[in-house]
């Protein structure tokens, strides 16, 4: 089978290295068409702890390991994501990259004990080590648990290019002029480029917010922007001060029309100012930033978006992956995350590791993969408008997010369950990458909405005595301390990767 991805950047190329790790044989031509004549930003990214995944699992047959990768891409570790001022408080709630150790049972008693007793981000393993600047390897230089990366998107996919590439995936660089149809099946026959005509058996759809292929297929759209505020943002990079050491996070600062990401690379700060022009102009944006950080902007652009999804990313012969099929902001890192699950789901549950064409496209397996990216991308925006449930109300943005934007009916249900007990992964969809209460337990708790009180009610309704509530929070405070010992500061970590030692 002959497998065309258009659109390169990250998704396009960790795509290729998918489809590469299932072609040992080299029985199947995997082609990626690209432009140089299309700009990448390269700001700065974030992920989840699916990223690592691939990075250590899935693809080390294609040579990939995590020190080569952070060596080459100028990454970071990610253990979580500090939030600024989303109350309007001034104050900061986390969220880490790991869950808790009991996410997953009836009732998370290693959050709720923390919350009680101490703080509740320290319930995960990352969440301590996070707030107090240590990081995820130990002194001997390997990792002993769970994170993620901070990275420059552009870099990541010249890296993930180069693998493909070694793999058998071919490049051409060139652009989509129009489509050829099969006039009787409907499928996607060929496509019309600058150099000539290009024909594939199957087509994946990287092309970002252009969506040139899925598109003009009939994918359709279904718009988040009655429940998701936001539709613009800035990206600018930022130099870090003489002798500063990054913390290992994300900050995600609230603002007057929305909030500003932070993200640390070997290099810089990438930043950028996700906003609503419902309520601020472009030039108002940047005075924003310049007045509340204190720093001298040079916006690198002005990126419009609709916050939604395909309606129907798999037609045919041609399926949609990352931008392509969908944004719901960058608030959680859920981009390049939904890239992965897409991927994941699509390579290993609708092929059986098979890239024969009958045994890819039917009916029954567009079906499902349509089924479940529906879900997954609908469950996302529930997690996103969450964010915005908050007491601000000091200007007509945050006024609007609390009294007049939509929620979501999951929303409304998992807040009005907060106010007489702790929800639990049971009020959550649990599948492959979705982001329940493992996710939602911080900002739940970071914006008030469950409070120590009903913590310790929801406690004692699962017979958890005082002294258990104390040996348990006892218990967490003893792994902490043990994971920190074993553990390199973040500093000392900055320095062994910048000096490129790490693993050595």
């Amino acid at each position: 089978m002959k497998i065309v991805i258009v659109g390169g950047g990250t998704a396009g190329w960790i795509a290729a290295c998918y489809y590469a790790r299932f072609n040992e044989n080299l029985k199947n031509e995997i082609v990626v068409i690209e432009s140089s004549k299309i700009p990448t930003i390269g700001a700065g990214e974030g992920s989840t702890g699916i990223f690592t995944k691939i990075v250590n699992n899935h693809f080390t047959k294609l040579g990939i390991n995590e020190i080569d990768f952070l060596n080459k891409t100028s990454s970071t570790l990610k253990l979580g994501i500090r939030f600024k001022n989303w109350n309007g408080d001034d104050k900061d709630f986390l969220s880490p990259i790991q869950p808790t150790e009991t996410t997953i049972s009836s009732v998370d008693s290693h959050v709720l004990v923390s919350h009680i007793l101490g703080d509740y981000f320290d319930s995960s393993a990352s969440g301590y080590l996070m707030n107090n600047d240590y990081s995820t390897y130990s002194n001997s230089g390997s990792t002993i648990m769970g994170h993620s990366y901070h990275f420059d998107a552009k870099k990541v996919g010249e890296y993930f290019k180069e693998y493909a590439m070694k793999a058998g995936v071919k490049c051409v660089d060139t652009e989509v002029i129009t489509l050829n149809k099969n006039k009787t099946t409907g499928e996607l026959d060929s496509i019309e480029t600058p150099i000539g005509n290009v024909s594939a058996d199957f087509w994946v759809d990287c092309s970002g917010f252009s969506r040139v292929l899925i598109g003009p297929m009939g994918g359709g759209w279904k718009s988040y922007s009655d429940y998701l505020p936001t539709n613009s943002a800035i990206p600018y990079i930022h130099q870090y001060e003489i002798n500063e050491t990054p913390k290992l996070e994300t900050l995600a600062w609230a603002m007057p029309n929305g909030w500003m990401w932070q993200i640390p690379t070997q290099e810089r700060y990438g930043c950028g100012y996700v906003y609503s022009d419902k309520f601020t102009t472009y030039d108002n944006a940047v005075d924003e930033l310049i007045k509340i950080t204190g720093r001298k902007i040079e916006p690198l652009r002005n990126i419009k978006f609709d916050c939604g999804r395909v309606e129907t990313p798999w037609v045919k012969n041609v399926v949609a992956i990352g931008l392509a099929q969908g944004f719901v902001e960058p608030l959680e890192a859920t981009s390049i995350h939904a890239t992965l699950i897409q991927l994941d789901f699509l390579l290993t549950n609708t092929t059986n590791f098979n890239l024969e064409k009958e045994s890819t496209i039917f009916d029954s397996n567009i079906n499902r993969y349509n089924e479940f990216v529906g879900r997954f991308f609908d469950d996302i925006k529930d997690l996103i408008q969450l964010h915005y449930m908050t007491d601000r109300e000091d200007t007509p943005f945050w006024k609007y997010c609390k009294y007049e934007m939509k929620r979501t009916d999951n929303v409304k249900d998992i807040l009005n369950i907060c106010k007489h007990r702790s929800p639990s992964m049971l009020d959550f969809n649990f599948y492959h990458g979705s982001g329940n209460w493992g996710v939602w337990c911080w900002t739940l708790i970071g914006l008030g909405h469950l409070t120590k009180e009903v913590a310790k009610n929801t406690l004692k309704a699962y017979n958890n005595t005082d002294e258990q509530i104390l040996n348990t929070f006892n218990g967490i405070k003893n792994r902490n301390f043990k994971n920190s010992i074993r553990c390199m500061s973040s500093k000392d970590f900055m320095k062994t990767l910048l000096n490129k030692k790490l693993g050595k």
